[in-house]
């Protein structure tokens, strides 16, 4: 069987009353893929690499390809049906989509697993797997305080189980580890996963090598038979459809950048150790010569007469060639230095081109100042991981369905994985301020919970409207209570003005009604006098 084959079987085959008689052909089938896997991955680490050049160029590509692509952690959004939407479905099917599906309440759940589980560090882990090895997979079960959990297991240990439908449909799980025996050998361990059981089982025969020729024969532990309770086979799992690893297309390419330098090396190293030639000149001891032993054997051996003379010659400032026609030189190899630095350059930008991973050193990605230019940079890397994104996307969705039918299951609700959207977004540096003026200008089109939500800052739009009501509603209250201190000094102020403006008037009318006593009283007097 290739290595890039997946592994496919009936699924009678995986059968419970089957499997005692077919573990061991299923082994023999996973064992070369997890072996190629291994070698990828030691292609990427390079740690067992022995060689005299290593440029790593895997682990480079694996890198930059990772972290854009899983650098960031996925989002799920849980989508709201409208009316319409709502309308048309139900004249359509028949059924009444949306209603009984809370999507606050969903969403509140759906953040609060993937908190639980580090969801960014499951995400990373299983898109680097990929990258490296072309699959990824993960475990999806229920711990001893009644979590959900989503944890990823290696795929140099894992492989899955395909049926032969259209699409191809999981139907199991193999995982493999090794534990030391007491006699100093490993004894393998395999677990297996269906939607109907997880079983464990043990090879008999001690081993101190896996490879596909290591004799094996599993029996299984009865007593860690355990049923899985889940709708679906609760395992996530991403396989490559080629069954490559993103840079195991350019290996050659690699080992042939790695020739040049090493060639290169090689000629610096000849010329440091290069040999004098000397013409016109003719040394007086022979370079060799017989020498016998006790037993009368002749045997050719270095005269060390010339070693002499050859070493004095060598440490001669000043050297005479008898005759016109003698010369001293170095006898060296010449490069084109030019040439050699453009064919290393070739070799170099090969691999890159077809894995897709921009040159971080090249003159146009150190130009690239702004985020536009950057993706522009990445956009061959972009469509070389469109593949992945589909089927990231497809798996991370199928996860969710497993999660939300064990949620209903036991707390007896009716959401729908359906209405789940599986956000990946690329790992790039941004200018906030842009994206934050951006989203303000949509302030009055969209609602300000989607504009919050879409804000670089990690901010939860709930917890910050609840923040923002409270803030206006004391805002309010304040302003309230000093429009009543206003006003309460404005009231006083206008009762002190018409209290005095009252007191004044009464002063004016009594000083008026004495004016108007007197008045007459000076008349009399007056007329009594001109009398």
């Amino acid at each position: 069987m290739s290595v890039v084959e997946r592994i496919q079987y009936s699924d009678e085959f995986l059968d419970k009353k089957n499997i005692s008689n077919n573990i061991n052909i299923l082994w023999g089938k996973a064992i070369p893929i997890l072996q190629h896997r291994k070698y990828l991955y030691d292609r990427y680490t390079r740690k067992y690499d022995t060689s005299d050049v290593i440029v790593a160029l895997e682990f480079y590509i694996s890198t930059i390809a990772s972290g854009y692509f899983g650098g960031k952690e996925p989002q799920y959004k849980v989508k709201k049906i409208n009316e319409t939407q709502k309308g048309i479905l139900q004249k359509i099917f028949k059924k009444v989509f949306g209603d009984k599906n809370n999507p606050k309440e969903f969403q509140t759940i759906i953040d609060y697993i993937t908190k639980y589980n580090d969801n960014g560090s499951f995400f990373y882990d299983c898109v680097k797997d990929y990258i490296n090895t072309g699959a990824c997979y993960g475990l999806v079960y229920e711990n001893k305080d009644n979590e959900v959990v989503y944890a990823h297991t290696s795929s140099l240990t894992s492989v899955a189980i395909w049926n032969y439908e259209t699409p191809a449909q999981k139907i199991g799980l193999l995982r493999y580890w090794t534990e030391n025996s007491n006699n100093g050998g490993l004894d393998i361990h395999l677990e297996l996963i269906t939607k109907d059981y997880k079983k464990h089982y043990i090879s008999g025969i001690e081993t101190t090598t896996i490879n596909k020729d290591t004799e094996v024969d599993f029996k299984e532990e009865q007593e860690e038979d355990k049923p899985v309770l889940w709708n679906d086979i609760p395992i996530f799992a991403v396989e490559n459809p080629d069954g490559l690893a993103l840079f195991e297309n350019v290996i050659t390419l690699i080992k042939k950048h790695e020739q040049v330098i090493k060639n290169n090396a090689n000629i610096f190293q000849y010329n440091d150790n290069a040999k004098l030639k000397i013409t016109g000149f003719t040394p007086q001891n022979d370079p060799l010569i017989e020498v016998t032993d006790k037993d009368g054997k002749t045997t050719t051996i270095k005269n060390p007469e010339r070693e002499k003379e050859d070493e004095a010659i060598l440490n001669a400032k000043v050297f005479y060639t008898p005759d016109n026609t003698g010369d001293i030189d170095w006898v060296i190899k010449n490069v084109d230095d030019t040439a050699s630095e453009n064919h290393k350059k070739t070799c170099l930008d090969l691999p890159l081109m077809i894995s897709g991973v921009p040159n971080v050193t090249d003159q146009g990605f150190t130009n690239a100042d702004n985020s536009s230019a950057l993706e522009k940079k990445f956009f061959p890397l972009d469509q070389v991981l469109q593949q992945a994104d589909k089927l990231f996307k497809k798996e991370l969705l199928r996860m969710w369905e497993i999660i939300t039918d064990r949620i209903n299951l036991k707390k007896n609700t009716e959401y729908d994985f359906r209405d789940i959207e599986v956000i990946l977004t690329r790992n790039l540096p941004t200018n906030n301020q842009e994206i934050v003026d951006n989203w303000l200008k949509l302030r009055g089109l969209l609602s300000d919970k989607t504009v919050i939500d879409h804000l670089p800052y990690d901010l939860d739009s709930e917890s910050e409207l609840a923040e923002m009501d409270a803030q206006n509603e004391a805002n309010m209250q304040k302003n309230m209570e000093n429009m009543q201190m206003l006003g309460s000094e404005q009231n006083g102020q206008d009762m002190g003005v018409s209290q005095s403006k009252d007191s004044r008037t009464k002063k004016d009318i009594s000083k008026n009604k004495q004016t108007d006593t007197k008045q007459p009283t000076n008349d009399i007097q007056n007329i009594k006098a001109k009398q």
